[in-house]
């Protein structure tokens, strides 16, 4: 799993008053969903790889749950997101509830005791979409900030 956190700091005398809270809510809301869109953008165009069964895609979702706190998050709920994002080093596998691994290709099964994979590359789909939308995510909040308080 991967948590991108995004917080509102220094801003206390902001949340202490009714109409600072609810721009400040609207705003980093509106921060949040943008940055959550350049994410899928950036994955449907292909700029960060190539999704083979869209899980990890889905699994990609924004948290609101304490944003009247000044706090949001967006998440990709998938075990192996790390992996896509980061990399991994060259690893060996091994079996751990049979004696051997198992996969089928075109002429049948292969099995092994261990595997000695090379390692992947990374995938910086996070970062890359994130610092891609970050200049148009600072326009919606401050839009939406402005818009909360000139409702008040």
């Amino acid at each position: 799993m991967i948590k991108v956190k995004l917080e509102a700091q220094k801003l206390d005398w902001l949340l202490d008053t009714g109409a600072g809270r609810r721009a400040l809510s609207a705003g980093l809301t509106e921060f949040t969903l943008s940055l959550f869109r350049s994410v899928h953008f950036s994955i449907d165009e292909g700029k960060a790889f190539t999704p083979r069964t869209g899980h990890l895609q889905q699994s990609i979702h924004p948290d609101f749950s304490r944003v009247n706190e000044g706090r949001a998050e967006i998440v990709a709920g998938v075990s192996y997101a790390p992996f896509v994002e980061f990399g991994t080093r060259p690893h060996l596998i091994r079996p751990r509830r049979r004696k051997s691994l198992r996969w089928a290709t075109e002429e049948g099964y292969i099995f092994a005791k261990l595997v000695r994979h090379p390692g992947s590359r990374p995938y910086p789909f996070f970062r890359t979409a994130i610092e891609e939308g970050l200049e148009e995510a600072k326009k919606d909040f401050a839009q939406a900030f402005l818009r909360a308080l000139r409702r008040e």
